[in-house]
């Protein structure tokens, strides 16, 4: 297990995020902006922490047969290249035509777009806007998260020291608190969830979609030739596996927080996390899987791993 750098991102009450934008825009921006919503039939944004299956997650929305087009992460180029929000524009203005791209057809012309807390940040407003579905925020157990990330900033040749904002709760708490205190819809999706039930619990979120759902949007066919990274390869790794699989995955061993070393203030980070997750699956907003004794059972597990 290796550290993270808490310096870098001192902690803070989530309610303290600051959510107005200081970014300057042009009058042209702005129509641009405002012309999203006439290009597609309904825009659909996921908003999930790094390494939370979110990828998985979208890829069940590729094949449902009303979905067009995707946008991943258009936010990114601001976090981490500087640009400006006209390069987010330009992302959700030609996003990948699944048509063209992946699949042979389509009955509609909708859009689904994800992307990271961090990334965009105090931008919440604008996507939150953009979206004319249900806002579905995802989650999954931040021990699973943060040690995924970890290893995946070391696979990528990165260190494994990152400003903690990355992990994405306490941004993810107050986003979800944004769209509550503005009435925009939304609902919580967990990804041990998900995985554990993809049925039970897809059908739960096309219908508060209000779009049908058919089992067969849960496998696909590996497409590694499509391209997701927005950073000219740097991301590319992260992708691999999701791009080359064939459906929902089950499941993954959620690591103890005693693992998490104490040093750097690496295991207290994991412990907030693991907080601010734990008052998030007791929202109503969730979608829950049906409440099997397994599943009872699961949460159970859940509280008392994480003393």
């Amino acid at each position: 297990m290796h550290e993270l750098d808490e310096s870098l991102d001192p902690p803070i009450d989530p309610r303290d995020v600051d959510t107005t934008s200081t970014r300057r825009t042009s009058a042209e921006f702005e129509r641009r902006w405002s012309a999203l919503s006439q290009r597609y039939s309904q825009i659909v944004a996921i908003i999930s922490p790094p390494r939370c299956s979110s990828t998985a997650f979208a890829r069940v929305f590729w094949e449902h047969p009303q979905v067009r087009y995707y946008s991943h992460e258009p936010f990114e180029v601001t976090y981490y290249d500087d640009e400006g929000l006209a390069a987010v524009a330009s992302k959700l203005e030609a996003p990948i035509d699944l048509c063209e791209a992946y699949k042979e057809e389509s009955t509609d012309k909708i859009l689904v777009t994800k992307e990271m807390p961090y990334q965009v940040g105090p931008e919440i407003d604008r996507l939150l806007d953009l979206a004319t579905l249900p806002v579905i925020f995802l989650m999954r157990d931040p021990r699973q998260n943060i040690e995924s990330r970890i290893r995946k900033k070391i696979e990528g040749g990165e260190s494994p020291h990152y400003p903690t904002v990355e992990s994405g709760w306490r941004l993810l708490q107050e986003q979800v608190q944004r769209a509550q205190a503005r009435g925009i819809p939304h609902m919580l999706v967990d990804a041990a969830d998900f995985r554990a039930a993809p049925a039970l619990v897809f059908a739960a979120v096309f219908d508060r979609l209000g779009l049908p759902f058919t089992p067969d949007l849960l496998t696909w066919r590996p497409c590694e030739h499509i391209q997701l990274d927005n950073l000219d390869g740097r991301h590319d790794h992260l992708y691999r596996r999701v791009l080359a699989s064939a459906g929902i995955l089950p499941c993954q061993p959620i690591p103890p927080l005693g693992d998490f070393p104490i040093e750097h203030g690496v295991r207290d980070h994991v412990a907030r996390c693991l907080e601010i997750y734990q008052a998030l699956r007791r929202s109503p907003a969730r979608i829950q899987r049906p409440a099997s004794p397994q599943a009872r059972a699961g949460d159970a597990a859940l509280i008392a791993s994480s003393t």
